[in-house]
This record gives structure tokens, sequence and C-alpha cells, in this order.
């Protein structure tokens, strides 16, 4: 069976990944680009005689790229041409994603067009000529609906035929474009014929490439050097088209091309002289008010974060029964043959734990990421971040940020996660290292405990309130502080709002299951591991008492002991700080393991001050934040550089607050 490789390719909100699972199933794996953290979507499907290899191209405008998925996009095209482009255009709005269809087509490689959502067409009044847009492309045209699965068998027959026949009625359309730059392009297209006559490409598209420079440019040159005199050629070519137009030559063909796309909406959409307001306008009405607008985006999200914990946490408790009674049933078995005491542990301990904690996020992703597809795929995650947008602009980041950031007071890690949903890869580091300063769901049940013990029931409220409050502080002085440095090209946000859907059952369930099957791939390993480390730093050397000042964790927190007496916190809770390094919820039943007690409030009301007490809560709110977040982290941004700022900024921030906090307090007259 041969196998091929077709190219999915599309604008952004136009039903490319619906059309994706509809022609590939549970048949898909996920990865990054080379070099890049932008995800990379592959599936398999069989067609005739053909073994598809289907990849699914980021979201683009463009190939003549101004974000990182549009590069991506032209670098895919440019470096391993696929054997057929397959491009999605929604049909409620053609000239939107045309642009990038006429440049697709420019390319001169195979190409099959689909209109998507042709039911939504209908509905609002519009008739496509499908036949006229297939004449004007040069390219077979199929109007489909992916949600339905209407069209999608006609669109495999297409697929099919052009497959066994790529050239049959293929032609590259030509777009009006100023007669100086007509004559300058097909100059260099002829030069190009001459000197590298089988590119696989259109001609006058290779010569736009090299006359635009840089990358584009460089790659050929690159790959086929008998054309580095033409690139020197189409160079100087340029610079006398520019001259003469007055602008760029990539303005220029860009107007020049969506002047084409709006002549061809013309042509081949008939719609109603006028329509009604429908009912998506009166609800745009409410949502993106200036005074409900928020109000409701808070409701929705709190909603949210309430079916997230609700429905997920008896089922991350159930978990986490199954995993000590497995523990129970090791340590039994153990105990059974005569094992020795640090292998019980390390294996009990140390791994079963460490996967334990794995398992024990994977109800809590689930849930999270199909609650967020749903409100996602109706197209209300848009309208959320256009009205965040201008607050964001004050940290350099986008509307969708705040989103992330918001997400982060429920569980860091599927925050983290969904920072892939921003534009840029700045947006995307910034925004992870900003997520570990939220209050979390787990900090939360810390400060519970403590706030409890040591405060009065006047008090604690205010104490738990005031953290929120530094939380959401200490994010705006971070982002502040970071604003000046540049984690990769900064890239425009186009704000879009697509329109009202109903998701299907079906793409969410596959959106869930690949985020979490990427979690347990990406993060999962480094999250045993992390457990492991702090098994052996608190259980070795052999014979010493887990947790205790004999421990390698115990040397460190006596060691460490002048860096955190300052700020009110001893040796106990240092070591004590570095389980929570595991999970922050670990860090009460860790205290009672160092204490060596059953009574752990009475413990803590008699050794801790409620002014040291607030100290270590402030420094728990701030500090390198769980294993399961850094190993999200370094998986999303690929860079440990990233990571290690993570830590290094919390562990720095934390010990600052604490000091202006704890020492503040002693100022005041409380000990």
């Amino acid at each position: 069976m041969a196998e091929v490789e077709i190219a999915l390719s599309a604008a952004p909100n136009t039903g490319k990944t619906t059309l994706f699972n509809q022609l590939t199933g549970a048949s898909q794996t996920t990865g990054n680009w080379p070099g890049v953290t932008v995800a990379r979507k592959e599936g398999h499907f069989r067609l005739g005689e053909f073994d598809v290899r289907l990849v699914d191209l980021p979201g683009a405008y463009s190939i003549t790229p101004t974000t990182l998925e549009e590069r991506v996009v032209r670098e895919y095209l440019l470096e391993s041409p696929p054997d057929l482009v397959l491009n999605v255009l929604d049909a409620g709005n053609l000239y939107r994603g045309l642009g990038l269809t006429l440049q697709l087509a420019l390319t001169g490689l195979p190409m099959v067009v689909a209109v998507n959502m042709m039911d939504e067409a209908r509905a609002q009044g519009l008739e496509i000529d499908l036949d006229a847009l297939a004449s004007h492309l040069g390219v077979p045209v199929v109007g489909i609906s992916a949600r339905s699965g209407e069209g999608i068998e006609r669109l495999r027959e297409v697929l099919l035929e052009t497959l066994r026949e790529p050239r049959r009625g293929h032609h590259v359309p030509h777009i009006s474009l100023p007669g100086t730059l007509e004559e300058e392009i097909a100059r260099i297209a002829r030069a190009v014929e001459q000197n590298q006559p089988d590119l696989g490409l259109d001609d006058a598209f290779v010569a736009v490439r090299l006359m635009e420079g840089g990358d584009a440019a460089s790659h050929f040159v690159r790959r086929y050097p008998s054309l580095q005199a033409v690139a020197a050629e189409a160079e100087q070519a340029r610079d006398r088209a520019e001259q003469i137009l007055g602008q760029d030559l990539p303005t220029t063909c860009a107007q020049c091309r969506y002047n084409a796309a709006r002549g061809l909406v013309k042509e081949v959409v008939h719609s109603p002289v006028s329509m009604p307001r429908g009912v998506a306008d009166r609800v745009d009405a409410l949502l993106l008010h200036p005074w409900f607008g928020i109000p409701i985006f808070f409701l929705v999200m709190l909603l949210l974060y309430q079916g997230v914990f609700t429905l997920g946490a008896p089922v991350q408790e159930w978990l986490g029964g199954v995993v000590e009674s497995f523990q129970g049933w090791l340590n039994g078995g153990f105990d059974a043959i005569g094992a020795p005491e640090l292998l019980r542990s390390l294996v009990v301990d140390g791994v079963v734990a460490g996967v334990g904690v794995v398992l024990s996020f994977l109800p809590i992703l689930v849930l999270f990421f199909s609650l967020l597809s749903l409100i996602e795929d109706t197209g209300y995650i848009a309208r959320a971040a256009f009205l965040m947008d201008r607050a964001m602009h004050m940290l350099r980041l986008d509307g969708k940020a705040f989103i992330s950031l918001l997400l982060g007071f429920g569980c860091n890690v599927p925050a983290v996660m969904g920072t892939r949903i921003l534009s840029s890869r700045h947006n995307r580091v910034l925004a992870m290292l900003l997520i570990p300063f939220t209050l979390c769901s787990a900090r939360f049940q810390v400060f519970l405990f403590l706030a409890t013990i040591l405060f009065t029931p006047t008090a604690a409220p205010w104490v738990l309130t005031g953290l929120y409050f530094t939380s959401f502080l200490v994010i705006f002085l971070v982002g502040l502080l970071l604003r000046p440095i540049h984690f990769g090209e900064p890239e425009p946000f186009i704000m879009e709002l697509p329109p009202y859907r109903l998701p299907l059952p079906r793409s969410v369930w596959l959106r869930a299951w690949q985020e979490v099957r990427g979690f347990i791939s990406r993060a999962g390993s480094l999250i045993v591991m992390g457990v492991v480390a702090i098994w052996v730093l608190t259980n070795l050397p052999p014979g010493a008492t887990p947790g205790s000042a004999d421990t390698i964790a115990g040397k460190i927190g006596m060691a460490l002991a002048p860096i955190f007496e300052p700020i009110g916190i001893g040796w106990v809770e240092t070591v004590a700080l570095f389980f929570g390094f595991i999970a922050k919820e670990i860090f009460i039943g860790a205290l009672a393991v160092v204490y060596g007690t059953s009574d752990l409030a009475g413990t803590v009301a008699a050794r801790m001050t409620p002014l040291q007490g607030l100290s270590l809560m402030v420094f728990t709110l701030l500090y390198t934040p769980c294993v399961a977040t850094l190993a999200s982290i370094q998986a999303e941004a690929a860079s440990w550089r990233v990571t290690m700022l993570s830590v290094g900024l919390g562990l720095g921030l934390a010990w600052v607050c604490a000091f202006l906090v704890y020492n503040a307090g002693r100022l005041l007259g409380f000990s």
C-alpha cells in the first residue's frame, strides 16, 4: 500500500480540528514541530490503495509569516512539500480564509478545498457556487459540514481522485499585480526554471519567495545552490519594484491577494439583500457588554472551576485510596519476603507514590480539558479574551492569558497546559512564569489548616483574603518586572469572534484524551523522578529516621537555617517544604512526620507563633511550584532555562516577601 502525506491547512476557527477527527478518528499522535513548541498533530487513515498520513498544520492566515504558527506552515511547505494539500474554508466567511487559500493554490502543489459549515451557511441564507470557486482556484472544491458528516464521503472520493491524478484539471490561479511587479516576478520565474527546473513548486511562487528574501530565500539557496545567483538577482528586482511602488513587496502582494479574494467572494457567494439581526448578535450584546460582560465571564469561570473540582475531587480521592491500598498490599508483600526496609520504602514511598501523584491529576485534567473544550467550541473563549485584552496589555499579554491565570487558582498544572491557546511563544512563556504565583486549591488547604490553628475565628478569614490579595499583587508586579524581557518574538494578536456552535461530544472527548495522554507522556516521567529525588533526600542515608535531621534533607535544612531564620522558619518547616515540592497538600502530612507527633494541631500551636505561621504561609504561597507544575512548564516551554527561571523567581520572591512580612510584624510588636 502506497504511503502519502496530506497537509490539512486553514485559518483559525474554520472547523479544521473537527474535520481532522472525522477523517482520522482516534488514530492520532501529538508532539511538537522541530525546534518550536507549537503542537504537531498527525493522524492516519486509509483511502483506496493509499495509507494516508494527515498532518494538521497550525491555524494561519498567510504563509508570509507574522506569527510562529505561520512560520511553521511556511517552513513545512518549503522544506517537505506534501503529496496533497487539504485546505478548509468557513462557508459563512469565505473572505477571511481565501487569502491563505490563494497562497496555497499559488504553490502549484496538488490541492483540494473543503468548504466547511455549509449547513450554517444555508441557515444564514447564503448560496455558494462551488463550481465557480473551483474554476477560479484551479483545484477541486467540495462542500461539507464536518460536525454532521455531510459531504465527508464525497470529500474522500475527491481526495482519492486527486491523489491518483494530481495534475488533472489543475492550474495555478492568476492574481492581478501591478505591471512592474508582474514583469519582475515573471523574469525571476524564468531564471528559476532555467537554473532549477524541478522544484515541485510553481516557479512564480518560488520567485516571490526569493524576492521576499529572509528565511524563505535562504531555504532555497541552501537547498539548491544553483539558485544563489537567481536570489541575488531577485533581491535587486524587489528593490526596483519597491522603489517604483512606494511600499514593500509583502504588503503589495497581500493587498492584491485580498482584493482578489474580495472579488471572488462577490462572484461566488449570493446572500439575501438584508439579513435580520440574529440571536448571536443579541447574545454578544450581553456577553460583551462593558458592565455585564466581565461579571458573566467570572461566573462562567467559577462554574468551570466548581465543575472540575466538585466532580473531580471524589474520583481523585478514590484513586488516592486505590494507591494507598496498593501500597499496603506491597508493604505486606515486602514484609512477607523480608525485603530490606530501604528497598521497601523506595518502591512504596518513592516510585509508587510518584505514580500516585500522576494518577491523582488525571480526573482533574480530563474534566478540565473536557469543560474547557466545551466552552471553547461554543465560541465563548474568544469573547472572554476580547473582554480582558485591554487589561492584559499592561503586562504585554493578550486577553487569553487572563483565562490561564484565572484557572491557576484552581490548579497550576492544567493552567500551564492551557497556555498553548495563547498567540505566541512570548505570551505562553510569560504566562507560565506567572501561573505558579496563583493561590491554587492545594495551597489553600495548607493555609486553611494553619490559619485555623494559629489565628482566631475573626482573624483567620482576613488572613486568607490577604493571601489571595498578595497572590494577585505578586502576579501583577512580576508581570511588570518581566515586561521588558522577550521570551520569543512578540506577535500580533488578531481578535476574532467565531460563530456560536454546539460542541460535538466526540470532539470534546478526543481533545481531553489527547491532552491527558500528552500530560502522561511529557510530564509523568519527570514527576516520578522528582518524587523519587525527594524520597532520597528525606530517607537517606540508610538508618536515618525519615524526615529527621539525620537525613540528607535534614542536613540541608540545618545548613539552610541561617537563610530561613530571618524569615521565622525553622529547619523542621524547611524539611517539610521539601515534601511540599511533590505536592503542596503533602506539606501538612510532612510536618507530622518531621515533628513525629499524632497531635499536629497542638504541636504547631505550641511551636509556631502566628507571625511565624503567616511568614510560612507567604513563603508557601510563592516558593517553587509543585513538581507536576514544573514538569508541565518544562514540557510546554521545552526549555530548562524557563523552568529554572520559574524556580529562581519563586524562591527569591518567597524569601523577600516572607522577610518583609516577618520583620514588619516584629517591628509592630508581634512575636
